[in-house]
């Protein structure tokens, strides 16, 4: 077989669509538009009923698909997303699954707050469009491959990430007290009153091939943000995951010192680039047609 082709059979992903029974016309019908344009849907749709839990379909049948397309609708959001524990249920079920979450807006509605966050694909205005990027979206997560990128391309990644996401970076590997602070980098936004406030960003990456992100790890972000000013923040970034010790470690530290961690695993790292199509091309696709290529010269 073709080094290509091979690569490219290896990117086909299943996904899995969720919605309020409400909506069950324009589900089958999105649901065919993908299977028309090669997307593998996975043919058990869980169809909410009011009252159900999101996180409970998750658990018990998106254990094999690696994108969970949500409809949101009135019905949807008034059935599921007012129930309260769905936010921690839903981040822990994705993270610990590696499930990428694709919220989808079928008809006016108010965003969860869970997902103020994501970038919400619209299917009100123009169907078709919508769908094309639905789809474009879904082909562009499996070229999110962090095993081709070493150490110091993942840690350009992220600079150029923050970059893209209104940071300013100040300085790299910069030393403090002899301790190596990968990114040092400044947030301006505007306070309650309008005037513009800077934040002081500590920012260690962490790149692994097999391991997790461990408690050494944020014990090291930690002893940085102990040399500097009590408002100053720190931000930990991996392609991994954090480990449950390290996370329960960090909570403990942040109740006990008033000091301010943000981590973003390998699961969020992926949304965040999803964002952000230039970057997703520049670290990953590009890389990898190249590094295809020159495996099918020598084949």
């Amino acid at each position: 077989m073709d080094t290509r082709e091979e690569s490219n059979t290896k990117k086909q992903h299943e996904v899995f669509l969720s919605y309020a029974s409400a909506d069950r016309e324009i589900a089958h019908r999105i649901f065919e538009e993908l299977r028309k344009r090669g997307i593998r849907v996975f043919s058990a749709t869980y169809e909410l009923q009011p009252g159900d839990s999101i996180a409970r379909a998750i658990e018990s049948a998106v254990s094999a698909s690696d994108y969970l397309v949500i409809l949101l609708s009135p019905s949807s959001v008034s059935s599921v997303w007012v129930q309260h524990e769905l936010s921690a249920a839903l981040a822990r079920e994705l993270t610990v699954r590696d499930i990428t979450l694709l919220p989808v807006v079928i008809a006016d509605c108010e965003i969860p707050p869970p997902l103020a966050s994501y970038q919400l694909l619209d299917l009100r205005i123009d169907f078709d469009q919508g769908v094309t990027r639905l789809v474009e979206r879904i082909g562009l997560v499996p070229q999110i491959d962090f095993s081709v990128l070493d150490w110091r391309a993942f840690e350009n990644l992220i600079a150029d990430l923050l970059t893209r996401l209104g940071f300013k970076i100040i300085e790299r590997e910069q030393a403090i007290d002899g301790l190596r602070v990968d990114i040092t980098a400044e947030y301006s936004r505007a306070d309650p009153f309008g005037a513009e406030a800077t934040e002081t960003w500590l920012v260690e990456v962490k790149f692994y091939r097999q391991a997790r992100a461990d408690l050494s790890s944020v014990r090291q972000l930690v002893d940085y943000l102990s040399h500097f000013p009590l408002r100053t923040k720190g931000l930990l970034v991996t392609n991994s995951q954090l480990t449950s010790a390290a996370r329960y470690w960090l909570e403990s530290a942040e109740a006990r010192g008033r000091i301010e961690v943000r981590v973003v695993d390998g699961t969020e790292l992926k949304r965040l680039l999803l964002q952000h199509k230039e970057l997703v091309v520049k670290y990953f696709v590009e890389k990898t047609e190249g590094q295809d290529e020159r495996n099918w010269r020598t084949h």
